[in-house]
């Protein structure tokens, strides 16, 4: 796998952060003034910008962020069982399985496969048939988060409650909020009425991407993090497992002045 150089993790999630900010800002503010305000001609091709920018559209600006931000996790899900791998420790192959997982999910984000559940009628909901596609992933998640508990609790303390408040934050977006559209006027095509009824629905959609996107970023955070380190600790020799604060802290220690030395041994004599 080709070898990418990341910003360090707090850099990165500084820049993630405040591009999740921006889409909602876009999102939220050019389809008030479309559909709240009923200014239509702002700039030209306003309504397309409005829909370009729209987190709860498909195939746009929003859509393609988040299937770049799973993907990204899968890299560097990769690229930590490299480093567990390297060190001949286990759960290698968990990262791995993992790594695919997350871009599966990268893919499904851009085709929005998940929704073939509803198109081929799986599952019948009536007016919330769209929700049909929780009903058939639900037991395929559940199985997989009781296997990976035990890997879940081999990670440092740290790690594993960033990755745990990622997750809880993606399911109360990609579950949580996908059943309270079905309360705010969602049909099962998914179309709402243009008009303030469409701003009531987008803010209920957009907390739902929001929460979304922050759980993958905290997710990334904590994977980008524990990777950062690990390579820390093989740059420094530090033995696996020491604390990185310290193996760092080392690696900015700044060299004695020579003169110190010779000052010391004229005050000793």
């Amino acid at each position: 796998m080709m070898r990418i150089n990341l910003p360090t993790p707090r850099t990165l999630v500084r820049f993630l952060l405040c591009f999740v900010a921006g889409l909602h800002v876009l999102s939220l503010g050019g389809n008030y003034l479309y559909h709240g305000l009923g200014h239509h001609n702002v700039i030209p091709a306003f309504a397309w910008w409005t829909t370009f920018f729209n987190v709860d559209k498909e195939k746009n600006l929003p859509t393609w962020f988040s299937g770049a931000l799973l993907l990204l996790a899968a890299y560097v899900l990769w690229e930590i069982a490299n480093n567990v791998s390297a060190r001949g420790e286990k759960y290698a192959k968990h990262w791995r399985i993992l790594s695919v997982v997350f871009a599966a999910l990268s893919m499904d984000e851009i085709t929005q496969m998940h929704e073939m559940s509803r198109k081929m009628g799986l599952v019948n909901l009536g007016k919330a048939s769209y929700l049909s596609w929780i009903v058939v992933a639900a037991p395929f998640v559940l199985v997989f988060c009781v296997s990976y508990l035990k890997f879940l609790f081999h990670l440092p303390v740290r790690t594993r409650l960033l990755v745990s408040g990622g997750g809880v934050l993606f399911v109360l977006g990609a579950v949580g909020m996908e059943i309270v559209g079905a309360f705010v006027g969602r049909d099962v095509s998914g179309n709402v009425a243009p008009g303030a009824g469409y701003m009531e629905y987008l803010l209920a959609a957009s907390v739902e991407e929001l929460c979304e996107m922050l759980g993958v970023i905290t997710f990334f955070y904590a994977m980008s993090s524990y990777l950062y380190e690990r390579q820390q600790q093989d740059l420094l020799g530090a033995a696996p497992g020491a604390p990185v604060q310290l193996a760092a802290a080392r690696s900015r220690r700044k060299p004695m002045p020579a003169n110190v030395g010779r000052h010391s041994d004229t005050a000793a004599r």
